[in-house]
């Protein structure tokens, strides 16, 4: 009934995001359709999803991993029709185990099934995120930050078979739960968070730093509630006994990250590295120096933000966008725009931001062009985006 009330009480907003969802998602198909028509597949789009071309359009890359765990299951097996050094093991469970409860009751329609997921998800982080914000600031603020995260240079990804929406949801819960103080609740999402990407984990950070901050810092206020916490790193530590059982190898998941070219490196260093591949190494071809460009400007415009802007967001939103920044930047500079998605308070300070509406107007304008073209070449398999 309390959520029923909720959801009446806040109509207008939630038919703002149905229609700015609705309406980006259209623009978005049309743009895939039309690029699929007149450009070429590569080699992030080796397989036909479907026979619709509106629904293949949000299956490329990854997606063809979690289709194959939804339908088979994990192997042990190196190797497959898609790479000859890649395992899917790599891939956390709990986006294709959804896929795989909702293909199998559309009759095995696991593609279309992560599909619904993924733009449920949207949906529903849409809102959280409206709701989180809402409890510090003013509506206009709130659908602002809604309105930033859809038009956002990557946010096609939200809605392919991709784990960033299931993600971006339960991240989003995670802070939702901290101000209402539902440290039971943030464990269970904390633990599914940790469940669906090894870097969910963290998120363990930021929650204690909130519990602290509700404990007003005081050790003597500290109660066994905190203990609710330990459900997250759960989440990966199943897996990882997983792992063992399937390959012998805890860190298996870990390991076979070697197969994508991702090795221990040096944050800095892979955001520089991207910049010379882009400017001083002329025997890199064209398309790969505007993805190491694109991946390098992502990093630093979104750490630049961050840096100078830190006091206009709670500390816990910094420490999760800090993290979620530094930690994939340990393994190379290769999909940062993908990764950087996820970080939610980056829309937040954007709206803070872009407060005037001449502003505000020119920053949505710019992200939805720059979210267009891309969406041209992710649609049709391109590097640009991975």
């Amino acid at each position: 009934m309390k959520i029923a009330a909720t959801l009446k009480k806040n109509l207008p907003e939630l038919k703002y995001i149905l229609l700015l969802f609705l309406s980006t998602r259209l623009v978005l198909t049309i743009i895939g359709v039309i690029s699929r028509s007149l450009l070429e597949r590569q080699y992030g789009k080796q397989y036909i999803y479907s026979t619709q071309l509106w629904l293949d359009i949000w299956g490329v890359w990854d997606s063809y991993w979690y289709i194959n765990i939804a339908e088979g299951g994990y192997s042990a097996k190196v190797g497959t029709s898609f790479s000859e050094t890649q395992a899917n093991y790599a891939f956390f469970p709990l986006y294709p185990m959804l896929m795989r409860l909702i293909g199998t009751v559309m009759g095995g329609k696991y593609f279309i099934a992560g599909i619904i997921i993924s733009n449920v998800c949207l949906i529903i982080a849409c809102y959280l995120l409206y709701r989180l914000v809402r409890l510090k600031s003013d509506r206009e603020n709130a659908l602002q930050s809604v309105k930033f995260l859809l038009v956002s240079p990557t946010a096609f990804i939200l809605s392919g078979v991709f784990t960033e929406s299931l993600y971006l949801m339960l991240a989003i819960l995670c802070f939702y739960l901290a101000e209402k103080k539902q440290w039971i609740l943030i464990g269970i999402a904390g633990f599914f968070l940790a469940f669906t990407r090894s870097v969910g984990i963290l998120i363990v950070v930021p929650m204690l730093y909130e519990y602290f901050k509700s404990k007003d810092f005081q050790a003597k206020k500290i109660r066994y509630d905190i203990l609710f916490l330990l459900l997250i790193p759960l989440g990966l530590s199943l897996f990882a006994i997983y792992n063992f059982h399937l390959t012998g190898n805890f860190f298996a998941f870990s390991n076979i990250q070697s197969a994508w070219n991702r090795s221990l490196s040096n944050p800095l260093s892979a955001i520089v590295n991207g910049l010379r591949k882009s400017f001083l190494q002329p025997n890199v071809r064209t398309l790969f120096k505007i993805k190491a460009l694109l991946e390098s400007t992502f990093s630093i415009a979104a750490l630049g933000l961050l840096c100078i802007f830190f006091r206009k967001i709670p500390v816990s939103y910094w420490i999760f966008s800090i993290y979620s920044i530094v930690v994939p930047l340990l393994a190379g500079i290769d999909s940062m725009p993908r990764f950087i998605l996820p970080i939610f308070p980056l829309y937040i300070l954007l709206a803070k931001l872009a407060s005037n509406r001449s502003c505000d107007q020119v920053v949505t304008l710019s992200l939805a062009l720059i979210q267009g073209f891309l969406m041209v070449f992710w649609s049709c398999g391109y590097s640009l985006v991975v």
